[in-house]
């Protein structure tokens, strides 16, 4: 959450595709019907309005072991992304570097913002 409050003050900028819009309306759709008492998070639509739309022509196939998961690391390395911030850590952690993308978890990322910038 604190990752996406970072891109919200305009810390980082957020890359998505429309692969993974529809991925996070579909988890969006499914938790509000199995918590209907709970408020809605507009994540996935703030990011729909917000966040850069990147088009991923190259596909990468057999990367992860779950091939849901190659929808992420495309869109990172279509858009030239320094980091794919993912909490998965069975099967997109582990990758650690796609190309020239870092895969690192929620709490690696913010101690990287975090850290001193050097001058």
């Amino acid at each position: 959450m604190e990752c996406l409050r970072s891109w919200q003050r305009g810390e980082v900028e957020a890359l998505v595709s429309p692969a993974i819009l529809a991925e996070y309306a579909d988890v969006t759709e499914r938790l509000a019907t199995k918590f209907p008492d709970r408020a809605a998070v507009r994540w996935a639509e703030a990011l729909a309005a917000s966040a850069e739309l990147i088009f991923p022509v190259v596909r990468l196939r057999g990367i992860t072991p779950d091939p849901d998961d190659e929808v992420f690391v495309e869109c990172a390395v279509a858009g030239e992304a320094d980091f794919l911030v993912t909490g998965d850590k069975r099967h997109l952690q582990i990758l650690e570097r796609v190309r020239d993308v870092r895969i690192v978890s929620p709490s690696e990322f913010l101690s990287i913002l975090r850290r001193p910038k050097k001058t």
